[in-house]
């Protein structure tokens, strides 16, 4: 199955959540993005990462969530006790009998109890593997979705290109019969008497071999049933694709330098800027 490199995916775990973001590139790259608590499970979850995808670059972030992370607590007992000791004394001069609630003084008096945020415990590669296979598996789908796109539109610009190639054949045709018929007048009016009658068919045939495009048709006609068997097979095949519209975009090159005709121009750069757009297309696929 051929995958596009861009894509994202997500999971949601208890305390942290996984992002995952596919973008292109010619190489093969993991970038991870983690916080310290993770730092343990980093090099299985770069294995993990590099062994699963083919060409692209991934970067995946996890975020811990805030209400997740240790608090460590600490209390000012003197600091409660005179507080403590003002109210009583305040309640009892306003004739209140009742007792003074300690929540009251928590809550009142700012620096009895302090809270500072802690590191929080090490998230091992047992622990967080299903979230991260979990995470993966939704950004695979996203890939997946993408690369059956990308080669659904690839497979029609390729289907283009062969009908622009069997117009270039029939215009081939009418264009030897217009150079043949130029050729003739042209040496008739040079060579005259029997001589040249012996001339003319081999002069002929030696001039428009420079101009034989089969050869070319040929090739770009190959060229396309290969690419038919790289989009149906499903194999991994962005490379290959490329390589594929990079000769097609030499062969019609050729095309254009031995015929000049009107219509065979026209084709040869409407398959010049479908084969550019092929390329385009293969480049963001692995």
């Amino acid at each position: 199955m051929s995958y596009s490199m861009t894509g994202w995916g997500t999971f949601r775990a208890q305390g942290y959540s996984i992002n995952l973001r596919g973008l292109n590139s010619k190489y093969k790259e993991v970038v991870l993005h983690l916080p310290s608590e993770f730092f343990a499970a980093e090099p299985y979850i770069y294995k993990f990462l590099n062994e699963k995808i083919n060409r692209g670059r991934i970067d995946l972030y996890v975020n811990i969530e805030k209400n997740n992370a240790a608090k460590k607590v600490e209390t000012d007992e003197k600091l409660f006790k005179s507080a403590y000791a003002a109210l009583k004394k305040l309640y009892k001069t306003a004739g209140i009998k009742q007792e003074v609630p300690a929540s009251l003084i928590i809550e009142r008096v700012e620096g009895i109890v302090k809270t500072e945020t802690v590191g929080g415990a090490s998230y091992t590669w047992e622990k967080v593997k299903p979230s991260i296979e979990d995470a993966f598996e939704d950004f695979m789908k996203m890939k997946k979705k993408e690369g059956t796109r990308l080669l659904a539109d690839i497979g029609k610009r390729a289907a283009f290109i062969d009908a622009e190639a069997k117009k270039i054949k029939g215009h081939f045709e009418t264009f030897k019969e217009e150079y043949i018929q130029k050729t003739r007048e042209r040496l008739s009016k040079i060579l005259e008497g029997k001589e040249a009658k012996s001339f003319l068919s081999l002069d002929v045939v030696e001039a428009l071999d420079k101009h034989n495009i089969t050869e070319e048709l040929v090739r770009i006609s190959s060229h396309i049933k290969q690419l038919e068997v790289f989009i149906s097979s499903g194999e991994v095949a962005g490379r290959k694709i490329d390589f594929l519209a990079q000769e097609l975009y030499r062969e019609v090159n050729t095309i254009a330098s031995k015929v000049s005709n009107p219509a065979v121009s026209h084709s040869v750069i409407s398959i010049k800027e479908t084969t550019e757009k092929i390329r385009e297309q293969a480049q963001n696929l692995e």
